[in-house]
């Protein structure tokens, strides 16, 4: 029996202890936190252990406020990077660059709604909200949420009061660490053998994980947004001519908006500015002799036998001008907020940072006949799994590629190809999806009207998820040996036809090699990703790339050409030796 691993025979108990991070309280974007794990604490659990902190997003100065929240991958979105060090930062034992995409990999394959619900109440992930969902098209999206959010405060009664920072709330987030180390080890991590734990975190900037909700956006689900019903709260539509002049006008109870609970659903806050645009096409807007900002938000009482109308109070009237009639029941607000700007400097505070870690006692004896063995000057050994970054960047002009990965692990259980959009997008354009990457289709293709443009998405995620861009075939070779030996096919993706099964099949076979359980291929499109899990023997196994030629053939064919250039994120999944000596740590990779 391994003295490391998880054997509740030999566990005495656990004592969850809290280590505060080194360098300060609070933290902003881009800073570096860091914590030391003494060697006092002897042994722990790294699957109970987890990173806790405070979080509160804040409005950049001077400009429009909206609704903000984190991005559905919760607080790992705030990772950039992860370095696990011994105890006198002697040795690296484990370093993940672009923690947070392979964190986006896990999240939105390996989920299920309970998982979904119980990293919503723990990680600040989120999740689809019932009371906030379209009442037209059929898709679902978890970025609407104005009732449970733990982002910012709900909403009770009429609103005359403008949104600002001290409407945003602070939320208590605990993350699991998705390391070899910690959530990631199947074993009792030695912390009195390597000299303790030193462990830091490049914090993400926050235009890269900070995003408005997907039911105010232009560029995402507008089927979701509040529906325009008339100007004078008449159960009778009407619209808004050219030359006419606008101060007050209502929305339907669409989109689940209905009833006494009105305002607080209502996605738009008090001091935000908007526009109109066509449900079925979004990019029908129409135009006003100013811009539009909202001073009230009230429950009607006296429209559609007081079934809940919401009335919107504009702080300035305004002139509608050119594009013809605005339309009820065809015409949504959207939000202009950051839309409208080059910059929209958002920010976040991190605060209160501790690691809680899971200290476990054994049998006194047991853990005599460990340190003794060590003392002796034999070795023990134990494997984590982790994952190593490398990084290859293309032109969107660029239609066949081959790209190499000079891996030097012994033991690689997969290799997951991440193809970032690599456009430089500015802090307002990251936020709102603005000039983002168009995952799926236009109000055009397919199917035409409102189901058309409820599948009509752009992403805000270009620094998180990957990106098909019509790529049509994908291949490894391992020196110079085509693996598999037919192109995997991508086309039926890439044309937005059909699901390529070789693709899925494949995709699954790497997912699973790599610890991330494939339940769900929701996000096939949304996040974009492709790879190859390594076997021995027709079995799950581990293949020896050291000195080997590994390389990825990528074929953009299609008659569309490719939109973006791209920066992929390749992860080699691999296992990974830690040889513990008294003190020392020899690793083999």
């Amino acid at each position: 029996m391994s003295y490391w691993r998880v054997d509740d025979s030999v566990r005495v108990g656990e004592t969850k202890i809290s280590i505060p991070s080194e360098n300060g309280l609070d933290y902003s974007p881009g800073q570096k936190v860091q914590i030391y794990v003494d060697p006092s604490t002897k042994f722990m659990d790294g699957r109970e252990t987890y990173l806790d902190f405070n979080l509160k997003l804040k409005l950049p100065a001077g400009k429009v406020p909206t609704r903000l929240q984190l991005d559905k991958i919760g607080g790992n979105a705030l990772i950039k990077n992860i370095r696990i060090y011994d105890g006198s930062r002697g040795q690296l034992l484990e370093e993940i660059n672009a923690y947070d995409a392979l964190c986006a990999v896990r999240y939105d394959y390996d989920k299920d709604k309970n998982v979904e619900n119980m990293r919503a109440l723990m990680e600040g992930s989120a999740v689809h909200q019932p009371d906030n969902r379209g009442t037209t098209g059929t898709s679902q999206t978890p970025m609407g949420n104005t009732i449970t959010s733990p982002w910012f405060k709900k909403t009770s009664g009429n609103q005359t009061t403008t949104f600002t920072d001290a409407d945003f709330l602070t939320a208590k987030i605990n993350i699991p660490l998705h390391t070899g180390i910690f959530a990631q080890s199947t074993t009792i991590f030695p912390v009195m053998m390597t000299n303790g734990l030193y462990i830091e975190i490049d914090l993400n900037e926050a235009p890269a994980v900070l995003s408005q909700l997907d039911s105010v956006m232009r560029n995402r689900r507008t089927p979701y947004a509040p529906l325009f019903a008339s100007q004078n709260g008449s159960t009778v539509p009407d619209g808004i001519p050219n030359g006419s002049t606008l101060s007050t006008f209502y929305v339907r109870r669409d989109n689940n908006l209905g009833g006494s609970s009105s305002v607080q659903k209502f996605p738009f806050v008090v001091g935000e500015t908007f526009g109109f645009c066509d449900e079925d096409n979004n990019s029908t807007t129409y135009a006003f002799n100013g811009e539009l900002k909202i001073a009230e938000i009230n429950l009607s009482t006296v429209a559609d036998g007081g079934a809940g109308l919401i009335e919107i109070v504009l702080e300035t009237n305004r002139d509608k001008i050119t594009e013809g009639l605005l339309n009820a029941d065809q015409t949504v607000m959207y939000s202009t907020a950051v839309e409208k700007e080059d910059s929209y400097d958002a920010s976040y505070t991190m605060s209160n940072v501790a690691l809680v870690v899971s200290q476990v006692h054994l049998d006194a004896d047991y853990e005599r006949g460990m340190v003794q063995k060590v003392r002796e000057g034999k070795a023990i050994e134990f494997d984590i799994m982790t994952a190593t970054n490398y990084k290859h960047s293309i032109l969107a002009s660029d239609r066949q590629t081959t790209f190499q990965i000079f891996a030097q692990n012994s033991r690689a259980k997969s290799l997951l190809v991440i193809p970032q959009d690599s456009s430089v997008y500015n802090s307002a354009e990251q936020i709102c999806g603005k000039s983002g990457y168009v995952v799926k289709g236009t109000a055009n293709d397919v199917v035409s009207g409102k189901d058309a443009q409820d599948i009509c998405l752009q992403s805000n995620r270009s620094s998180l998820t990957g990106v098909c861009d019509f790529l049509s075939s994908v291949q490894y070779t391992v020196n110079g040996t085509r693996v598999p030996s037919r192109e995997i096919s991508t086309k039926k993706i890439a044309t937005q036809n059909s699901i390529d099964a070789f693709h899925i099949y494949e995709l699954e076979k790497c997912l699973d090699n790599a610890g991330i359980a494939p339940r769900s291929f929701q996000s096939f499109m949304d996040n974009f990703v492709f790879g190859r899990g390594f076997s021995a023997g027709g079995q799950k196994g581990a293949m020896d790339l050291r000195g080997k030629d590994l390389a990825v053939i990528l074929k953009y064919l299609e008659s569309t050409p490719p939109t973006k250039p791209k920066l992929f994120q390749s992860f080699i999944v691999s296992l990974r030796r830690l040889n513990v000596r008294d003190g020392a740590v020899d690793i083999i990779v």
